[in-house]
């Protein structure tokens, strides 16, 4: 019985120490019928686990769930469209450098190469995806989009799943000018 009270409390208080990883700077706007999302990921870092495992081979990744809602007061809203960016690094460690994958939908949308570790993680952790929704002729002003983050699985004592992820983040749609 003491034990088990002994490795709860160690758990809570690991996990009370540990700094949050939060969605930033969501914001949406609309143009021609498209919307576009912006945000980063704070402190997906902040463990120093974490980096140690990139620069030692382990294939790191973050998961972005992206919805588009119309709000509607008094009511369940209506989703309209969901998105998963998924972005992975692995490390090199003959070429010394590290390759960034990054998906939308199951798609491989681009491939890059790091040899600086700092410009890594600032694109693994800024998000900038333009016409990301098609929103037809629906009114901007009436939509939401929310996202978060997904930064890892884990198995606790080899038998309980538990999933890191962010809270969700939201911001209303804005109408931007036109584009040509």
């Amino acid at each position: 019985m003491r034990i088990s009270a002994f490795v709860i409390l160690l758990l809570i208080a690991q996990s009370a120490s540990a700094v949050e990883a939060k969605i930033e700077n969501l914001a949406a706007s609309a143009a021609g019928g498209k919307v576009s999302v912006h945000f980063n990921l704070a402190n997906a870092f902040a463990r120093d686990q974490t980096i140690q495992a990139l620069q030692s081979g382990v294939p790191t990744a973050f998961t972005f769930v992206v919805e588009i809602s119309r709000d509607r007061p008094n009511w369940f809203d209506e989703r309209l469209g969901r998105s998963h960016i998924e972005v992975i690094a692995t490390f090199n460690s003959v070429t010394r450098e590290y390759l960034m994958n990054y998906r939308r939908d199951r798609r491989l949308v681009r491939s890059e190469t790091f040899s600086d570790l700092e410009t890594l993680l600032r694109r693994m952790t800024t998000i900038d995806e333009p016409d990301l929704f098609d929103i037809g002729k629906r009114r901007p002003y009436k939509l939401r989009v929310r996202a978060k983050a997904d930064l890892m699985r884990g198995w606790f004592l080899y038998f309980i799943p538990y999933e890191v992820s962010t809270h969700w983040q939201s911001a209303r749609v804005v109408e931007s000018e036109a584009r040509p």
